[in-house]
């Protein structure tokens, strides 16, 4: 069982969730139900990754015949970036609350901070938009607020902003942001953003936590070379080997012992079970130091569709 972290706000997360984003869609329902029943609690999903509607049925269906509530779950999901003009905010929420079969979402996150062009609809997986749209980020978060006051968020965040941007949303927010969801790993710790938003207590949440090795996509710009599979890297092999562990968990451990809650995303069953074993071992100072040194700074998702926009967030240094 994840352990669980207290939110700014008071909630608690449980410190690793299961990543949906890129789970086939012939296998999703049973990776959602084998999460649960191996003791998962943390689902994380988004409108982009068009599938909430199924997540929400396998949910439905396993608190129907187990011995779970509701309260027991803690379930994400993420603003689409077309949704985001303040009149968008409140109705996008609704669809992913009727596609999760859900009355409340534990964290509504923004997506991106890149605002695209509007949709006058809800298509099942969405296209992604082209072409940019300027809104203000501190109107999209006031809606987001709005999420909060109507009792169908219980906490609200972030994902891949820098710290100005989180600056800019933190001074005039009545809600502070709970979570920043980024991209973090071995190659991009994430040190200085972590650095900014400890303070503020806001926690970074990683996603690709174990380097996504050999994806590619429109997201990716660059291929991982197995040469560079961390999971394949010397340095963790030793470590793993050290502590009688697997290099996942090795990855996973270093960034959970650094304050960050962590998704990894997995359709493998013994994967799955060791993405959740991480807290019956620590990490010694000298293995820390020396995962410390695998920092490249290699961002593996840049996001490269929104390139150009006002708001691209990996423009700034952290």
């Amino acid at each position: 069982m994840a352990v669980r972290l207290t939110l700014n706000n008071g909630q608690r997360i449980p410190q690793v969730a299961l990543g949906t984003s890129r789970i086939s869609a012939g296998n999703l329902e049973v990776t959602i139900r084998r999460a649960l029943e191996m003791g998962y609690r943390h689902i994380d999903t988004a409108f982009m990754y068009g599938n909430e509607a199924a997540i929400g049925k396998v949910v439905e269906e396993y608190l129907e015949t187990s011995n779970l509530t509701r309260q027991d779950l803690f379930i994400t999901t993420k603003l689409f970036p077309s949704y985001m003009k303040g009149t968008a905010v409140g109705p996008a929420l609704d669809e992913s609350l009727r596609r999760l079969r859900l009355n409340y979402i534990d964290l509504f996150l923004i997506h991106v901070p890149c605002a695209m062009k509007e949709l006058d609809n809800y298509p099942l997986k969405p296209q992604q938009p082209t072409e940019f749209m300027a809104v203000d980020l501190k109107e999209t978060w006031k809606a987001m607020e709005e999420t909060v006051y109507n009792g169908k968020a219980h906490s609200i965040g972030v994902c891949s902003c820098n710290s100005k941007q989180l600056d800019y949303i933190c001074k005039t927010a009545r809600i502070q942001p709970v979570v920043n969801q980024v991209e973090a790993h071995a190659r991009l710790p994430q040190r200085k953003l972590h650095d900014y938003c400890k303070p503020r207590k806001i926690l970074l949440q990683a996603f690709c936590p174990l380097g996504s090795p050999n994806f590619s996509g429109p997201v990716a710009l660059n291929v991982v070379q197995s040469s560079d599979n961390l999971v394949e890297h010397r340095v963790i092999i030793d470590i793993a080997e050290k502590h009688n562990r697997t290099p996942g968990q090795v990855l996973l451990r270093n960034l959970v012992q650094r304050g960050m809650a962590v998704i990894p995303k997995s359709e493998n069953p013994q994967r799955m079970e060791e993405n959740l074993r991480l807290f019956s071992f620590s990490l010694s100072e000298e293995d820390m130091i020396q995962i410390d040194k695998l920092e490249t700074g290699e961002r593996r998702f840049q996001l490269a569709w929104y390139k150009g926009h006002p708001e691209y967030p990996f423009d700034e240094e952290f």
